[in-house]
């Protein structure tokens, strides 16, 4: 029993999908002329159709009685499945329509601190306000998480898009721009010798580094000058910074607005050396391209466009 029922199961590789359509409008209007008009096609076409769906489901589907035609047994049974099968055809083509008040997404977010704490505060006020029920984690930038976000399994990123090692498969977008300035304590030596660049490079400097390596731009441009600088500390966390800094006499090299986030009445704030400045630099929320169309990631990407425009427009 099981073997006769086999052979007769029909293949669904050898059948042509598009005749889904004829089959709905064959089985609505119990008519081969009607059917053809419902679907745009001709009455010999819909008579192939018909043929080729009789083929394929064992089935004559479609009997004559009296003047008109009357579906069988299983035509009747199919309206209903062919139906719901149209209607999850059509929802996938649909487009995806995003309401946050009830979205149950989870994000996974990882960044500097410093801009963690810059950016995120007001877009996490205004994203659990309007979707309650979603999700955030948010992660210190790593070398790991940037290997990760390359992989499609981090939704969002913040840092300098060109900056460091290539990323594959991502998309940016700009945010607003910084540029690089030293902090160094109030009494520092250098506040009575000036900024200069054998100054800059003869002192003593603790380095902030996310991923705990050094190198940088400064460093290539003063090897270019035949100078070095000696790092006598790495940081890998922006809250130490102050406190270090106030404490003794290293300068410490950062973004302008990590050096307004940790700004004390004990330090000052003083622009590189001529030689070492460069054009401001651009942060950018960044993303793997699996995430480009989804809606619900362009509603969070939306707000922190939007609250980077109210921060820059505030600090400026």
């Amino acid at each position: 029993m099981f073997y006769i029922k086999y052979m007769h199961e029909t293949n669904i590789n050898n059948v042509d999908l598009n005749l889904l359509k004829a089959l709905d409008a064959l089985l609505e209007t119990e008519s081969v002329s009607k059917a053809a008009v419902c679907v745009n096609l001709s009455q010999p076409a819909m008579s192939r159709a018909l043929n080729r769906l009789q083929h394929a489901l064992k089935d004559p589907l479609l009997v004559r009685s009296g003047r008109g035609m009357v579906l069988t047994p299983r035509g009747e049974a199919l309206r209903t499945p062919v139906q719901d099968a149209l209607g999850q055809v059509r929802g996938v083509f649909k487009p995806h329509v995003f309401d946050p008040s009830k979205a149950q997404n989870r994000f996974r977010i990882i960044a500097p601190d410093y801009l963690a704490q810059m950016i995120m505060p007001p877009v996490l006020g205004q994203a659990f306000n309007l979707a309650p029920g979603i999700q955030i984690g948010m992660e210190n930038l790593s070398a790991s998480g940037i290997s990760e976000m390359c992989e499609g399994k981090v939704s969002l990123g913040f840092g300098v898009a060109h900056d460091g090692p290539d990323l594959e498969n991502v998309a940016s977008q700009a945010l607003f721009e910084d540029r690089q300035v030293c902090l160094v304590r109030k009494g520092h030596p250098l506040l009575q010798e000036g900024m200069t660049l054998k100054g800059y490079a003869a002192s003593s400097h603790a380095l902030l580094s996310i991923t705990g390596r050094g190198g940088s731009r400064i460093d290539d441009v003063l090897t270019e000058h035949g100078l070095k600088r000696s790092i006598a500390l790495r940081i890998t966390h922006f809250m130490t910074i102050s406190a270090v800094i106030a404490a003794t006499d290293l300068i410490i090299t950062v973004p302008e607005q990590l050096a307004k986030q940790v700004m004390t009445d004990e330090l000052m704030l003083l622009p590189l050396p001529e030689e070492l400045q460069t054009p401001p630099f651009t942060v950018s929320q960044i993303w793997h391209e699996r995430f480009t169309q989804d809606a619900a990631h362009q509603w969070l990407r939306r707000l922190i466009k939007s609250a980077c425009r109210d921060l820059c427009s505030f600090r400026a």
